[in-house]
């Protein structure tokens, strides 16, 4: 049975409005969220492609939205003279065990002061200098060619061996905000982090900072090619592995709207690193059919094409005719995408609901930790819906799931 904290946010996602005007493509776009009685916080809701035309899950209501941040942008540094750096020499690898173009890769040692640096191979190929500041929980910074790119991290107690998820923003969404309102709690009538310490084992979570980027090289991420911000993902991914005990077998990926394109891009660049991807309400934009659901075909997509060899799994999402953002419908989109992931090898667990572009709020955390502890990397698909899960027979508020196996 539907709870009375679901019904009422249901009818206040409803009035929100849809189809935005192509002026609010380069506008500050955040839908607002009313949700009577639900406590959700004012802060307006994911920002995606354009703002969420019909709200979106606001910023925790207690103020927890900015913590673990202030004061921490660059602490630690890298040193300043990038100790311990390697050679511009060396092979074509990427420290992180990915392709990553053909730049030069030598690792370099620990500096003095903490920094390591290393040449790594760029999005395009060019070598990148890296310098990992100590990471810690808060804010960390890593250095590409000596410029700060910022990143937020959720630690578990026990540090000693983890899995590793990315979370990704969406358009004009302020990424802590993000990171503190993926799934809505019924029960405190508000939306709440992920718990680092409530997966099957210690789990770090990492919220990247955006560039941004406006249109046409993207939105706020370059979910054009992947060029200005694939070396960010390389350089994170490889100071975290250089500094803690990652298991390569459970890295995981989560992204909403623009920040789910981006997720969907590093899913297409490295088949063979995620355990699993979970794409709310984005798109693949090397599907030329999912091109033509952009209004305003001002972007250059440069996608490498998927291996279906190489497989995959994929928890997709959408929010049925309102899931609207300025120029693109997404519920088109992921239509669309069905068809072409299963061509591409990969099984997907679709859900589909009625909010609209938002995060879907009838999936807790329980049931995205389950989807992302059943995979890990080189282990099996999927055999069926997983026990717990929404289904078109038995719903969960306004979702319902389907699932769609690769032969």
């Amino acid at each position: 049975m539907r709870s009375s904290a679901t019904d009422t946010l249901m009818r206040a996602l409803r009035r929100g409005t849809l189809a935005l005007a192509l002026s609010g493509l380069l506008a500050a776009c955040s839908g607002s969220t009313e949700l009577a009685g639900a406590a959700v916080g004012a802060s307006g809701g994911p920002g995606g492609f354009g703002g969420a035309a019909s709200g979106g899950p606001g910023g925790l209501g207690s103020g927890a939205g900015d913590s673990g941040g202030a004061g921490a942008g660059t602490s630690g540094g890298a040193g300043g003279s990038e100790v311990g750096a390697g050679g511009s020499g060396g092979s074509a690898t990427t420290t992180s065990g990915n392709a990553g173009g053909t730049g030069a890769t030598t690792s370099g040692g620990a500096g003095g002061t903490g920094a390591t640096t290393s040449g790594g191979a760029g999005g395009g190929g060019a070598p990148v200098s890296v310098a990992c500041a100590p990471i810690g929980a808060g804010m960390s910074t890593v250095f590409l060619n000596n410029l700060p790119r910022l990143f937020s991290v959720q630690m578990p107690a026990d540090t000693s061996h983890m899995a590793l998820l990315f979370l990704w923003h969406g358009w004009m969404q302020n990424p802590l905000e993000f990171a503190n309102t993926i799934v809505y709690d019924v029960q405190a009538g508000q939306w709440v982090p992920f718990d680092p310490n409530a997966f099957p084992m210690p789990l770090m979570i990492v919220t990247p900072f955006d560039n941004k980027m406006v249109p046409p090289f993207g939105l706020d991420w370059d979910i054009v090619s992947g060029e200005q911000d694939v070396p960010y993902f390389e350089a994170m991914l490889q100071c975290i592995q250089q500094q803690f005990n990652i298991d390569s077998n459970r890295i995981y990926s989560f992204g909403f709207s623009a920040g789910a394109v981006f997720s969907n891009l590093l899913s297409a660049k490295y088949p063979d690193l995620f355990a699993a991807t979970v794409s709310e309400s984005g798109a693949w934009f090397n599907d030329q059919d999912q091109w033509s659901d952009v209004s305003v075909p001002i972007m250059q997509w440069q996608w490498p094409a998927f291996d279906p060899a190489q497989r995959g799994n994929v928890l997709l999402t959408h929010g049925g005719q309102n899931d609207f953002a300025t120029v693109i419908s997404l519920e088109s989109a992921n239509q669309k995408a069905l068809p072409f992931l299963y061509d591409a090898g990969r099984t997907v667990m679709e859900c589909g609901h009625t909010f609209g572009h938002t995060l879907d709020p009838d999936l807790t955390q329980g049931m995205y930790y389950q989807y992302l502890w059943a995979h890990q990397l080189g282990g099996p698909p999927l055999g069926g819906m997983l026990p717990g899960f929404p289904t078109q027979a038995h719903p969960v508020g306004a979702t319902a799931c389907t699932f769609h196996p690769y032969p």
